[in-house]
C-alpha cells in the first residue's frame, strides 16, 4: 500500500473527509512538517489572501522543509504542490460518511468554540450563512470526486506521484499503521 520513502505527501478530499487529521497523523508517524494549506489562505477573520501571496506563501513553506506533508484542495497550486510531491494520497470517503464527520466536526467547532484554520472560528452565523461550510461541501463533493477519479485513473497525469486512494476509515487506520511500523523497522 505505501511506497517506501514517502517524503513529499499530498493529501486530497472533499471538505470533511479528515485530511487534515490524517496529515497531522501520518507527520507524527514520520517526522514531518504538517502544512495546513487553510492555514496559510486564510488570515484572520477569514480574510482570504489573493491567490499570487497564497502561492508564495505555499512555495516559501515548502522550500523551508525537506519532507513535508500538505493538506488542501487547492488547484491552483498543483503546479508547484503536486510536482514537487512524491505521493497524493486521495481520502475518497461516499457522501453520506463525509457529510456525517462534517457535521460532527462543524457541530463541535460551533459549541466549544474551537478554532478552524490560522484561529478562525465557526458560528451558527458563519454556518447558516451563503459562506457556509456545509453549502460548500454540498457544492464540491461531486465534483471533486469527478475531478480526482480522471487523476488517479490516468496513468498520464502526474506519473511521478505515487497515488493511494483511501474510501474508508479502515484504509486510513491500515494506512496509518502501515507507516507507523515501516517507520519503527527504519529505526
Amino acid at each position: 500500500m505505501i511506497k517506501q520513502n514517502m517524503q513529499r505527501i499530498v493529501i486530497i478530499g472533499t471538505t470533511g473527509s479528515g485530511k487534515t487529521f490524517l496529515a497531522q497523523r501520518l507527520a507524527a508517524a514520520k517526522g514531518l512538517t504538517m502544512i495546513d494549506l487553510d492555514d496559510l489562505r486564510f488570515e484572520k477573520n477569514w480574510v482570504e489572501l489573493q491567490d499570487d501571496i497564497f502561492r508564495q506563501r505555499v512555495t516559501d513553506e515548502l522550500n523551508r522543509h525537506f519532507g513535508w506533508i500538505a493538506a488542501g484542495n487547492y488547484s491552483i497550486l498543483r503546479d508547484i504542490l503536486w510536482l514537487k510531491a512524491d505521493t497524493l494520497i486521495w481520502i475518497n470517503f461516499g457522501f453520506w460518511t463525509t457529510l456525517r464527520q462534517l457535521l460532527h466536526r462543524t457541530w463541535r467547532r460551533v459549541t466549544t468554540g474551537g478554532k478552524a484554520c490560522n484561529g478562525n472560528v465557526e458560528n451558527w452565523g458563519k454556518v447558516l450563512s451563503r459562506q457556509s461550510i456545509l453549502i460548500w461541501f454540498l457544492k464540491t463533493y461531486w465534483r471533486n470526486k469527478k475531478r480526482y477519479a480522471v487523476i488517479f485513473e490516468s496513468a498520464d497525469q502526474f506519473p511521478h506521484l505515487a497515488k493511494i486512494m483511501l474510501r474508508s476509515r479502515q484504509d486510513v487506520e491500515r494506512l496509518i499503521k502501515s507507516i507507523v511500523t515501516a517507520s519503527a523497522q527504519k529505526e
